[in-house]
């Protein structure tokens, strides 16, 4: 376990009951980006039927900030994007434009990407986790 403590982006699939836990005792940037922030709004306010004010009380109160999607993310996402051309889904022929808005927040070390699908995240040069590794890594306490 480390005593640096990298600000952590959590994707949407991140978001978990016992990792927003763990993440109010986790002293350093918590944050998600406004696209994760939509899809998990769509899938809790839409699937699990949980208010949207409901859903922005859970975020505070595991301390965990929303960032904009804005200008200087688009031009990392479109780079993104062009990396990852050549990984179209086998099925519908389309590239995840989701993942690559999320990782622009995330461009640059120290930031750790925290989600279940580290694969979809290879130009990040391995600063992805999952839940449970971030967990282990930056210490588990709840």
């Amino acid at each position: 376990m480390s005593d640096h403590k990298p600000p952590l982006l959590m994707d949407t699939c991140a978001l978990n009951k016992d990792f927003l836990k763990w993440l109010r005792t986790y002293n350093a940037t918590k944050s998600i980006s406004s696209v994760t922030y939509m899809e998990h709004l769509i899938y809790m306010v839409g699937t699990k039927k949980v208010s949207e004010d409901d859903v922005k009380q859970i975020l505070r109160y595991a301390g965990i900030s929303i960032q904009p999607f804005g200008s200087i993310q688009a031009e990392y996402a479109s780079e993104f994007m062009i990396q990852r051309t050549a990984e179209r889904c086998r099925t519908c022929n389309k590239i995840d434009w989701n993942d690559c808005m999320v990782a622009a927040h995330a461009p640059i070390a120290p930031t750790v990407l925290v989600t279940e699908n580290v694969k979809d995240f290879p130009y990040l040069d391995g600063r992805v986790v999952t839940p449970q590794d971030a967990m282990k890594r930056y210490g588990r306490r709840y």
